[in-house]
């Protein structure tokens, strides 16, 4: 059973979702796929304090809706699918890799990448 504040908190976010779609005049389907690529690393992340989780969210969130347009149109022509757009996959797709991106990067150390540059690191 899932915690009555984590539900609250990801109705809310999703009335915010809908209300920035209305008033953006966005694609829905672009934004519920942002919402739900962001969604998917912030509901499972219990380790993770909240804070971190929220900006993980909106920076995810926001990737997925300024990179599906491009990724969609990249999507068509590897695919070869041209029926319909396929922003909204690419949003849910962008926004899923972007968290998960921003979650690597954050547990890299800037030590061991500086030690990679100078040419002492073991990769």
């Amino acid at each position: 059973m899932s915690d009555p504040a984590t539900s609250t908190v990801i109705a809310a976010t999703l009335t915010g979702a809908t209300l920035f779609g209305a008033v953006t005049q966005t694609d829905y389907g672009i934004i519920f796929g942002a919402f739900a690529g962001a969604v998917y690393y912030v509901a499972t992340a219990s380790d993770v304090p909240l804070f971190k989780r929220a900006c993980y969210f909106m920076t995810s969130f926001l990737v997925g809706v300024l990179g599906a347009g491009i990724f969609g149109d990249r999507l068509a022509s590897w695919t070869g699918y041209n029926k319909q757009t396929l922003a909204p996959l690419a949003a849910v797709i962008v926004s899923a890799l972007a968290i998960k991106w921003l979650a690597w990067l954050n547990s890299q150390s800037p030590a061991d990448w500086i030690a990679r540059f100078k040419g002492g690191g073991n990769g």
